[in-house]
């Protein structure tokens, strides 16, 4: 097959299998020329170019020799990213190669609002997961387009393994929490100060939710959230604006400050899989970051558990998050340390209360903006922030 190397006026063939090497080529020779960035040969920019000779081309590297008839597209989710479900059928089938899997991309004029997450969920499935311990979906392919910086990746799909997904509108029950925090601090502990290996230098503090400046963006959407009834859940500081801005600013100063640890970064548990036997395990990695480790711990309890009983099993969850964390090899901050931190860092849950109900319905939004705001107003978080 002929791939145009744009911007050199000439054409080379390349072998399928060869073609996830030569992107890598493509932008390393990006990276050290001045010239302009050369588009990747095997980069759909667009869901339609998602056809079975390309799925072929991405899955060969993987699974050399692989041929492939049809694609079926079976499940489509227009989030901040689009996700597409596809069945294969094969004419010739490698050991191993997946009967369906789901693509992942920005595909959308939204998605350049999310400035590196894509491309950083191609980099955490290359540079960082191999090495994980955590429960995670198999990656079987990745590519980033020099010329719009989006990423996408083929991932496992779960059904197959008969994984059930956590849902945002049903609460977890606090022994499924402490699961899901047993493998936050596991995930917290491949980086932690220095302990274990030492970061890839594109993984950032505050990630692409810093970079893009992403509260001032959803503080934007304020106008337009406000007569929703997420809103009936804020209470009456909860709805001074410029305090509210002030409170999240503060909180992603310190986040950008103080780059502990590995973080996934958008931990709520409608991110979440679980297998048969209960294991956790979490898709969505493109705000992967550095930061503190409570914008994890908090960003997920104070969403995923009911009032009573988050109110009844947050300190004893908290506790059994540091316990984790020193089995894990890293020395975990004292308990009252800690519990500072967890209530401030439940700031972040307020950004429920402005999502665009083009990335989530508003029966999550609402449902996470009830849980957030009032887990902020019994943990005190925005004088917190203030002090």
């Amino acid at each position: 097959m002929k791939h145009e190397i744009l911007g050199m006026g000439f054409q080379i063939v390349v072998h399928p299998a060869l073609l996830a090497p030569l992107s890598f080529f493509i932008a390393l020779y990006n990276r050290l020329s001045n010239m302009t960035p050369m588009a990747n040969p095997l980069f759909p920019a667009t869901a339609d170019a998602i056809t079975p000779l390309w799925m072929e081309q991405a899955l060969s590297a993987r699974f050399p020799g692989t041929r492939i008839a049809t694609i079926k597209l079976t499940t489509f989710i227009d989030g901040t990213a689009q996700k597409m479900r596809y069945e294969i059928a094969y004419e010739t089938r490698p050991d191993g190669a997946p009967a369906s899997l789901w693509t992942k991309g920005g595909f959308d004029p939204k998605g350049a609002s999310q400035g590196d997450a894509f491309a950083n969920e191609v980099r955490f499935f290359r540079d960082i997961s191999p090495d994980l311990s955590i429960n995670l979906p198999d990656c079987y392919f990745g590519a980033i387009d020099p010329l719009s910086n989006n990423g996408v990746v083929l991932l496992e799909d779960l059904t197959a393994r008969g994984a059930s997904f956590g849902r945002a509108t049903i609460p977890l029950t606090p022994e499924q929490a402490a699961a899901v925090l047993t493998a936050q601090a596991q995930c917290h502990a491949y980086f932690w100060q220095g302990y274990g290996k030492k970061p890839p230098r594109w993984l950032r503090p505050g990630g692409a939710i810093a970079a893009t400046g992403m509260v001032d963006q959803y503080f934007g959407l304020w106008d337009g959230a406000a007569p929703r009834p997420r809103f009936a859940h804020l209470t009456a500081g909860q709805r001074d604006r410029d305090r509210m801005r002030r409170a999240l600013n503060r909180l992603m100063d310190d986040l950008r400050t103080r780059p502990i640890c590995l973080l996934h970064g958008d931990p709520q548990h409608g991110n979440l899989f679980f297998d048969p036997g209960g294991r956790p395990g979490y898709l969505d990695w493109q705000h992967c970051m550095l930061g503190v480790w409570a914008f994890d711990v908090a960003g997920f309890l104070v969403t995923a558990l009911t009032v009573p009983d988050r109110r009844s099993h947050e300190r004893d969850l908290l506790a059994h998050y540091l316990t984790a964390l020193g089995a894990a090899g890293v020395g975990a901050p004292a308990f009252e340390d800690a519990w500072a931190d967890y209530a401030r860092y439940a700031m972040w849950g307020f950004m429920w209360a402005m999502c665009p109900v083009d990335a989530h319905p508003e029966e999550i939004c609402s449902s996470n903006t009830e849980r957030a705001c009032t887990a902020m107003s019994d943990l005190d978080t925005v004088r917190l922030l203030a002090s």
